[in-house]
């Protein structure tokens, strides 16, 4: 409407302004010149709004996209953040966790065997996940005692070294207080 309405008014000034240019008597003059100047400004403003609401209309959109990219980012970092906590919230396998049990109870012994070479002990524990892999498979590993499992995998991996196992027992009984002596009374 507005592009209709600048037309319109800039066929009205083009005919004020030959209008004007034929007259010749001074006061119509005056009259079609003032007539003009105020049509050609009406179409002048006519122009500048309908140019004004277009740039609106694409800053609006393009913040609309803008914010459409925010909030699709933002749901997918939700989405994955949700990802991250289930997967650091479910439990792992009896069968993983008996095996990161025996992996620890032999991670001192292979550095020492290693000698505090980083790449012969990043050997020795590809060496010792292979061995897990292969026992975790049998029925019941899960429930067979940590130390055992520790002990027949240190013997077939030629390991030296004493074999120290910690269990809560066992730190239970290092905790508690020793009984007072009885001349300390």
């Amino acid at each position: 409407m507005l592009g209709e309405l600048a037309e319109l008014g800039l066929m009205l000034a083009r005919d004020l302004a030959v209008q004007a240019r034929a007259a010749e008597d001074a006061d119509e003059k005056v009259a079609l010149t003032a007539a003009f100047q105020k049509t050609s400004r009406a179409v002048r403003l006519t122009l500048a709004l309908d140019f004004q609401l277009e740039r609106q209309a694409a800053r609006a959109d393009r913040e609309a996209q803008l914010q459409a990219r925010e909030d699709l980012a933002a749901e997918q970092r939700s989405e994955q953040r949700s990802a991250r906590l289930a997967e650091d919230a479910a439990e792992p396998a009896p069968a993983e966790r008996q095996k990161a049990r025996v992996r620890g109870v032999l991670n001192r012994l292979l550095w020492t065997e290693a000698e505090g070479d980083r790449d012969e002990f990043d050997i020795l524990m590809e060496d010792l996940d292979a061995r897990l892999d292969e026992v975790a498979e049998a029925e019941g590993f899960a429930d067979l005692p940590i130390e055992a499992l520790a002990q027949r995998l240190k013997a077939d991996m030629q390991i030296q070294g004493a074999l120290v196992v910690t269990t809560a027992r066992s730190l239970a009984a290092a905790n508690t207080a020793q009984p007072p002596l009885a001349d300390t009374g």
